[in-house]
């Protein structure tokens, strides 16, 4: 099973508990998908949404692995019942030249006036350019 990250679980964000949920994953490589990035704001920190349709999200993507994916889908809020801030559910992505099939956590909500949206698609590379720091767990 395949695994696109594009946010606070990317190696290059992940800080404290987060960081502990990645051990297990296999090498991971730059992907894209279609989508609008969006940041959200939680006391003072940031984490990404995605919403699949038009533009481009970056992120990695990973082989699964042993990595504890019930961990990561508490952490990101899913829900059995569907009823959670995310949803994890199988996306197309494009990586290494070629079009893969992995599971992405999907912002569950509407779009607000609250969510800042990420022209470029890229949450690591906003964070650097903003300054803003990326939620932390723990």
């Amino acid at each position: 099973m395949l695994l696109f990250f594009y946010g606070v679980l990317l190696d290059s964000v992940a800080e404290g508990r987060v960081r502990t949920m990645l051990r297990g994953l296999g090498p991971g490589q730059p992907a894209t998908t279609s989508g609008r990035l969006y940041a959200v704001a939680e006391s003072g920190r940031f984490y990404p949404a995605l919403i699949p349709g038009e533009g481009m999200a970056r992120g990695m993507v990973h082989e699964a692995g042993t990595a504890d994916l019930a961990a990561l889908d508490r952490f990101e809020d899913v829900w059995p019942d569907g009823t959670g801030e995310y949803r994890r559910q199988p996306i197309q992505i494009s990586a290494g030249g070629g079009s893969l099939i992995a599971d992405a956590h999907l912002y569950n909500r509407a779009v607000s006036a609250n969510l800042v949206l990420i022209p470029h698609g890229d949450f690591a590379r906003w964070l650097r350019e903003t300054g803003a720091r990326a939620f932390a767990q723990g």
